[in-house]
């Protein structure tokens, strides 16, 4: 009742929001760790046929990855700062994300070339973005962010 009153999120907040920052983090590292890896540390990771996939993965793919993680690590810590425009950022970042798997089950073969982790790791990471959008909305109507 007393966040109902005065504004103050519940601990609860915090660790959601803590929660958040550490998945974003980590979907940062993924995309950095990919993009600063040189060919000889991926094809040592990588069949051929995945890492040939990865090399013929256009620009505005790795762009939109960038974006995605990017946009959730500073929402994220928006969201720590109890600022709405927390919201925004996710929305932009889970756009971005949307892009990014438009080419990965769409407009490529990565799902047959990477198999069903690839629709694991994605769904998960959607599934993600949209608990992160809800909950910087539920935190705004709450009055625990503005």
């Amino acid at each position: 009742m007393s966040d109902a009153i005065n504004g103050k999120p519940p601990v609860s907040f915090w660790i959601v929001a803590g929660v958040a920052l550490v998945w974003n983090l980590i979907g940062l590292f993924m995309y950095y760790s990919g993009v600063s890896a040189t060919p000889e540390q991926l094809k040592a990771v990588y069949s051929p046929e995945q890492f040939a996939a990865i090399e013929a993965t256009p620009a505005w793919v790795t762009s939109a990855f960038a974006i995605a993680t990017t946009f959730g690590v500073i929402a994220s810590i928006v969201l720590l700062l109890r600022k709405a425009l927390a919201f925004l950022l996710y929305v932009v970042s889970f756009v971005a994300l949307l892009i990014q798997d438009l080419y990965l089950f769409l407009l490529s073969d990565s799902l047959a070339v990477f198999g069903s982790s690839l629709f694991v790791i994605q769904g998960s990471v959607f599934v993600g973005g949209v608990i992160w959008i809800w909950y910087a909305n539920f935190a705004r109507n709450r009055g625990w962010i503005s």
